[in-house]
């Protein structure tokens, strides 16, 4: 143990805070008020105007290592991140918690100042921190069941922080690993960090003197231990409505044995090491928990083809259906279809005590869908297009498909599909190039006139600016819808402001991946992104059926926005709401232009596999789709048993396919 550290804290900590008491008696009675005001008042935290501590407003990662460095009197250490230069104001404390090594940076050099802590890696600066204070602190695992899917690192910092009460969950099983930390948190974490540190000195005498070396007694050989029985993992339980959990008194070593106690004794859930894998049928939901970027849907139980993929970010939705689950697999339904995903990048969570759930509500006849992003604990929302006519105001509804929507009792409600979501990309507006540019300059005005600072001079600086007339020279040539074009960049370049779109005129997301949100490929203009969309991406991959190769044809799932079951969306970006969300700008375009696209087209979806698609009836073959439930745009009504659709090949504008093979939409109106 360092002793020179932990009396040096202890001599500050004690003149600092005489009355409180050591941990684990009364200090457990001292709330995080009381814990945030001992640390404005030993100029840990500083305070706000007027006394106001702002307890719940979220920390970012250079405010925590400063905190540290104050709390622990962190002597000064050289600059050592990329971006942590020395005109930066909490560069001194930043500098001397990486010099403590009590923080780290990435593989790239940055240690991301203004990025949020979030609560997984407060706690590794925590466990950091008693490496330095030479604490030796027992791991014990936690308990949480939404930590099975972090690195071993986090896992053992939140072990052993939970075994000193210096960090708590929201209940027995949920830490929430990945939420933003609040002020208040922050300032309890650190401050019972210093009360374990007190108790961790005061059980060691101070050294006086020279050590005095003994010599070592003979070592005994141990007696031979009796070998304890092998653990049993799997455990049942119940849950109520609180999401309180109560287990059963028994436990089981196989998950066989433990489902059939489970079947025969009428219970909810089963849990391995603590952490639920198996629920009731339609008992929950399951949210993508990882510490990579993206989490993989797989098509089959084999868990060896992927399908699609989904985020795990805090900004993004990642709740999918739970359907079923064994030891092997976890099996949910998004999009219509269905998946199926590994335990380690799974979190059951059973509806019962559940922290929140997606769902959609009507305000003055439009839907919108509000996501409950489970790592931040928050909600956010965007508008989906118009409301079905079966849905009420006042009513929540939920759908894992954005067209079949249940009640709170959990019935059906209606099914309606919103039109622009599924309308082909090979169709065409009724736009011109001077009305798309009239919206964009609306637009930007709006939003310049919040005065948001990302919005500053919008009007000017947009790279959406005169941008319709490329819009609609692509539609032209490449055969690529200029409204949905539009839609996208709104969407993927917030207006044309990103910081993608000023720097690297990148418009639409191109090349910027999950793992590396900073990288990008760049343009020489905006309008080069445009073509390079409509070429190197739709044309190339998405939207073509017949691609040329066959891993662009796992990625080719229809020629319209979609979800994760079809379309563009099934592999163009993680979000699960990308085909929805672009599909509510378009909604939002057409609806301030006069509403000239809506409705033009009768949506339908194919109900078999490998459908031949014609270029006259009984004609020859343009292409074959391959999957069932494609979106189609049809084109009159069925002639002779013959229906005339746009087709999704390049070469072609019209197509034929049988009448009966294709289901017509219900499109919400």
């Amino acid at each position: 143990m360092n002793q020179k550290k932990i009396v040096a804290l202890l001599m500050s900590f004690v003149l600092l805070f005489p009355l409180f008491s050591p941990l684990n008696t009364k200090a457990a009675a001292v709330t995080l008020e009381d814990q945030m005001k001992a640390m404005v008042e030993a100029g840990v935290m500083q305070g706000y105007a007027n006394g106001d501590l702002k307890p719940r407003q979220n920390v970012t990662r250079a405010e925590f290592a400063t905190f540290l460095t104050r709390a622990l009197k962190l002597p000064e250490g050289p600059s050592t991140f990329k971006d942590v230069p020395s005109t930066l104001k909490l560069a001194p404390g930043v500098n001397a918690a990486a010099a403590a090594k009590i923080v780290n940076g990435g593989s790239d050099g940055r240690f991301h100042p203004d990025a949020l802590i979030t609560r997984q890696d407060m706690a590794l600066m925590i466990s950091n921190a008693f490496d330095y204070l030479g604490m030796d602190v027992e791991y014990k695992p936690s308990g949480f069941a939404d930590v099975e899917g972090l690195s071993s690192a986090h896992k053992i910092a939140i072990g052993k922080a939970v075994s000193l009460g210096i960090i708590q969950g929201y209940s027995s099983t949920i830490f929430n690993p990945a939420e933003n930390a609040r002020r208040d948190h922050a300032a309890a974490f650190i401050y019972r960090l210093l009360e374990a540190a007190k108790a961790n000195g005061e059980s060691s005498p101070d050294p006086v003197g020279p050590p005095v070396t003994e010599p070592e007694p003979p070592k005994e050989e141990p007696e031979p231990q009796p070998q304890p029985e092998p653990a049993k993992p799997y455990q049942l339980a119940d849950i109520d409505s609180t999401g309180k959990l109560t287990y059963s008194s028994l436990s089981y070593s196989t998950y066989e044995t433990a489902k059939q106690a489970m079947d025969s004794r009428g219970q909810e859930l089963i849990l391995k090491n603590n952490k639920i894998i198996h629920m009731k049928t339609n008992g929950g939901m399951v949210f993508a928990g990882s510490t990579k970027a993206t989490v993989t849907l797989f098509s089959d139980s084999t868990l060896k083809t992927l399908k699609a993929y989904m985020p795990t970010s805090a900004g993004f939705n990642n709740e999918v259906k739970y359907i079923t689950s064994n030891e092997n697999f976890v099996k949910v339904s998004l999009g219509g279809k269905e998946f199926y995903m590994k335990h380690e990048d799974s979190i059951l969570v059973p509806f019962e005590g559940a922290p929140g759930r997606s769902y959609y509500n009507v305000k003055n006849g439009e839907l919108y869908y509000h996501i409950y992003l489970y790592s931040a604990n928050r909600y956010a929302s965007f508008l989906a297009g118009p409301a079905p006519d079966f849905m009420t105001a006042g009513n929540k509804y939920y759908s894992w498909d954005n067209a079949t929507f249940y009640n709170d009792r959990g019935r059906v409600a209606g099914t309606a599909y919103q039109y622009f979501q599924f309308l082909s990309a090979r169709s065409t507006t009724n736009y011109t190039a001077d009305e798309l540019d009239s919206y964009i300059n609306q637009a930007l005005a709006e939003r310049e006139a919040t005065g948001l600072a990302k919005y500053k001079d919008a009007t000017k600086k947009s790279k959406l600016l005169g941008l319709g007339a490329t819009l609609k020279k692509v539609e032209a040539e490449k055969r690529i819808n200029a409204l949905m074009m539009l839609g996208m960049a709104i969407h993927e370049s917030d207006y044309g402001t990103s910081g993608h779109a000023y720097k690297n005129n990148n418009l639409f997301g191109i090349a910027v991946y999950d793992s590396k949100p900073e990288e990008g490929k760049s343009f020489p203009t905006p309008e080069d992104s445009v073509y390079h969309l409509a070429d190197g991406y739709l044309n190339d991959r998405y939207v073509i059926p017949n691609p040329a190769t066959a891993w662009k044809q796992t990625i080719a799932n229809g020629a319209a926005p979609g979800n994760k079951g079809v379309g563009i969306n099934v592999r163009y970006a993680s979000d699960i709401d990308w085909g929805a969300k672009v599909a509510g700008h378009m909604y939002r375009i057409d609806k301030a232009l006069g509403q000239k696209d809506f409705g033009q087209y009768q949506i339908g979806l194919t109900n078999v596999e490998n459908l031949n698609v014609r270029s006259l009836p009984n004609g020859t073959i343009q292409f074959a789709y391959r999957e069932a439930g494609m979106p189609v745009a049809m084109l009159g009504n069925p002639v002779s048993g013959w229906q005339k659709v746009i087709s999704d090949e390049l070469a072609y504008n019209e197509a034929y396919v049988y009448s009966q093979y294709v289901t017509p939409l219900p499109i919400a109106k």
